[in-house]
């Protein structure tokens, strides 16, 4: 399979339909570097998402605020009866933020297909890493066309790149399934049109695997690369 195949699953603008975390109801960890204050931050989420979703209804796709990708029982079941792969779910707890309804179900997509490391080639590169508490800065992509290595690629329909866990690449075959079944709230790209908002966030940096994946399957790919 050629890169040009590869997509990025992403939320459609505006930013108005993206929902909220419910924070008194969402624990997450908090790390503490000994050496350096400023790597002061928060860790690992905890339990299931829970939000608060703005108007009075869901698209197919849901987004949050945080970069969470949320189905429908609609979506779920089409991703299951297609067979992809590179993916698992977890429920959320939803309510509409200014409306008594109740929304439909939800599931977050918790991603557990994998690429690696982005290639040197794409600009990104390692240019701070703590020795106490893990934390680790990258420089920003400048070649996004070559941000995915198909050497590196493990076959999923969904899958990461690291150091851009929250960034949902796909095959063909899901854009095709997106495409098909006109499913609404999300949007459909080619790794080669990824622009980074530099004047927001002028670097990277993604936490752990562990804080992305199921812990069995963060050990398993990132111990090795120093990034669990």
């Amino acid at each position: 399979m050629l890169q040009s195949h590869f997509l990025h699953l992403s939320s459609p603008e505006p930013t108005a339909r993206l929902a909220e975390w419910v924070d008194n109801e969402i624990d997450t960890e908090r790390v503490r570097c000994p050496i350096n204050d400023g790597h002061q931050r928060g860790g690992k989420r905890l339990n299931n998402l829970s939000i608060a979703l703005p108007g009075s209804s869901v698209d197919d796709f849901v987004w949050t605020w945080c970069s969470e990708c949320l189905l429908t029982d609609r979506v779920l079941e089409l991703f299951k009866a297609s067979g992809f792969t590179g993916f698992e779910v977890k429920p959320v707890k939803a309510r509409f933020r200014y409306a008594n309804e109740v929304p439909p179900r939800l599931w977050e997509l918790v991603v557990t297909g994998w690429a690696g490391m982005a290639p040197a080639e794409s600009g990104i590169k390692l240019i701070e890493d703590c020795p106490a508490c893990g934390h680790k800065v990258y420089s920003a992509w400048t070649n996004p066309e070559k941000l995915i290595a198909h050497s590196q690629w493990d076959g999923s329909d969904f899958f990461m790149v690291w150091p851009i866990p929250n960034y949902v690449f796909v095959t063909e075959r899901v854009a095709q399934t997106v495409r098909d079944n006109g499913l609404s709230g999300a949007v459909l790209k080619s790794p080669g049109e990824l622009m980074f908002p530099r004047r927001v966030i002028p670097t990277l940096s993604p936490g752990r695997l562990s804080y992305s994946m199921p812990e069995q399957r963060a050990r398993e790919l990132g111990e090795p690369l120093g990034i669990y």
